[in-house]
């Protein structure tokens, strides 16, 4: 928010410190991280048979940057299951929606297929029956399945990330009047250096409010505007924002400043 830092008779200094946007490009950049690190999954079951019916089967779990290996011998594994969880979903938290899993049967354990369970038990029911169909003899010598979700959470934890860095990149301004030089000097101050943009107090026509609506008109921002004789605007900040009472108490003050 644009808040008065000095008013004098001969100058006044405005500066806008985007915290909200820090704040929330922090927030955007963490939970895109955590998503990476925790629901980056992928497995991979291999098995290999040798005749008569020898041979060992082999279960891949990789998490992010770690892995682990399971090894179960083909006589060992007595079949599979499919079971049904439950899980809260983002598009409606208090509702527990059922999910699938592929479950590995031996002897002494149950071993689940993948890390992560889906939606479709049509799909799972298909691995089990491609799973059993092999263990009982068939002529195919070799099996593959894998599953990796990763690609997705990739790519939806990189979004995150972009838009939180560039929420956090987002720059101080600083807006100076100065009638002892007659100049109105923006300066932009960010990580990645400082842009400043000098005018002539003269060139300045008018001082209003800009509004802008969003979501079916329901939200309405507001902004700051300095427009000059040469028909051009200038922002003096990168985004609109509510609160209209204290804009326009922004417009009085430097409308103020101008003509007295």
């Amino acid at each position: 928010m644009l808040k008065i830092r000095q008013q004098t008779p001969t100058q006044l200094i405005l500066r806008h410190r985007p915290i909200a946007l820090w704040v929330m490009g922090s927030f955007f950049t963490i939970v895109g991280v955590v998503i990476i690190i925790l629901f980056s999954k992928a497995s991979s079951f291999t098995c290999e048979r040798v005749p008569p019916n020898q041979g060992r089967c082999e279960l891949i779990y990789s998490h992010f940057l770690m892995s682990k290996s399971i090894i179960i011998s083909i006589n060992d594994l007595k079949g599979t299951e499919v079971v049904t969880t439950r899980a809260r979903q983002m598009d409606n938290f208090f509702i527990l929606k059922p999910y699938y899993r592929v479950i590995l049967i031996t002897p002494t354990q149950r071993i689940p297929l993948t890390p992560y369970g889906t939606s479709s038990r049509e799909e799972q029911e298909a691995l089990a029956a491609k799973i059993n169909a092999f263990l009982k003899k068939t002529p195919e010598t070799s099996l593959l399945i894998k599953r990796d979700n990763r690609w997705f959470i990739y790519i939806l934890g990189s979004i995150l990330i972009v838009v939180g860095l560039l929420a956090e990149l987002s720059k101080i301004i600083t807006v100076t009047f100065d009638k002892m030089v007659g100049s109105l000097k923006i300066e932009r101050q960010g990580l990645l250096g400082t842009e400043v943009i000098e005018h002539p107090l003269e060139e300045i026509s008018e001082v209003k409010l800009n509004t802008s609506s969003y979501f079916n008109s329901k939200t309405i921002l507001y902004q700051v505007v300095l427009e000059l004789k040469t028909d051009e605007n200038l922002l003096l900040t990168a985004n609109g924002s509510m609160g209209r009472a204290r804009k326009q108490q922004i417009v009085d003050e430097i409308t103020n400043f101008l003509t007295h």
